[in-house]
């Protein structure tokens, strides 16, 4: 498969299109499809590449930003106590990292009862069904906080 088709497939699994959050010339931050905790994201090269040697110096400092942006949502939007960021890329070659925000506590928002069952070990990355209707209000949220706050 070549490189242009397992970006096309992130793209479409990710639903990189309709979750978006934030983009610049190097990376994407969307919203993760399946919310493992409350105000889960991915991080993704906007470019597709699938390994870090493709990656040039100027993707650096547009990776904190991102991973700034992605803390900041967590924490002062959700109320996240930490952050993990795994760079796993064993089913998705594309270069990501899933940001998950972590709480010690359940948070009631969107109708739901958000629960990390996995705290405080390292977070399960099982399938979790998210609706689209939470999703986009999810999104929302983000994408209003961050255009009010601009971190």
């Amino acid at each position: 498969m070549s490189t242009k088709d397992d970006y096309n497939n992130f793209r479409q699994k990710f639903r990189l299109p309709d979750l978006s959050i934030k983009s610049d010339s190097k990376w994407t931050l969307s919203l993760r499809p399946q919310q493992i905790t409350l105000g889960s994201m991915i991080l993704s090269d906007s470019e597709g590449h699938t390994t870090f040697t493709e990656l040039g110096p100027e993707h650096a400092p547009e990776m904190l930003a991102m991973m700034q942006a992605a803390e900041h949502v967590a924490k002062k939007l959700f109320g996240a106590e930490r952050i993990n960021i795994l760079c796993l890329m064993m089913q998705d070659p594309i270069v990501h990292y899933h940001i998950l925000p972590r709480y010690s506590q359940p948070v009631e928002k969107f109708g739901c009862t958000w629960v990390d069952h996995d705290w405080p070990k390292p977070p399960n990355m099982t399938s979790v069904q998210t609706s689209d209707c939470t999703l986009k209000s999810i999104q929302n949220e983000i994408t209003s906080f961050l255009a009010q706050s601009n971190p």
